[in-house]
């Protein structure tokens, strides 16, 4: 004996009945609205971490151009107590050899500036030189 399959679809207030697996408008716009907000967040952490990389390319350059200004000084024979400036890009750099209160060593202040999202940005390196030339120290 045949047995009949029983039809418990749910029934429209029309009488008719809604096709087996189909959503309804309201499901529908509940899953477009989340995946809306799940796309907004997606983005939103993508801009995210495109401006972090910037920054970290922009401060890795800033640290380059410091440590080679750095290294300029110590190799500089002639070095005396001054303040220098320079621009390199989008950088604009300053070096400040200072007296200390050590005879024969400065004090040595880095500066390098750039703009970034509408804010200026800098990174500051220090260190410190002996101020007698090569000859005086043998």
């Amino acid at each position: 004996m045949k047995r009949g399959r029983s039809d418990h679809r749910p029934t429209a207030s029309d009488g008719r009945r809604a096709p087996a697996g189909a959503f309804t408008l309201a499901e529908t716009i509940v899953a477009l609205t989340l995946l809306g907000v799940a796309l907004v967040a997606v983005f939103g952490a993508l801009r995210t971490c495109s401006r972090a990389t910037r920054h970290a390319r922009m401060l890795t350059d800033s640290v380059l151009i410091a440590e080679r200004l750095l290294t300029e000084v110590r190799l500089d024979e002639n070095r005396a107590f001054a303040t220098c400036q320079g621009v390199e890009g989008l950088y604009r750099w300053r070096v400040r050899v200072a007296p200390t209160p050590v005879e024969g060593l400065g004090a040595v202040h880095i500066q390098v500036m750039w703009p970034e999202q509408q804010r200026p940005q800098q990174y500051d390196l220090f260190s410190l030189v002996c101020m007698k030339s090569f000859e005086q120290r043998q």
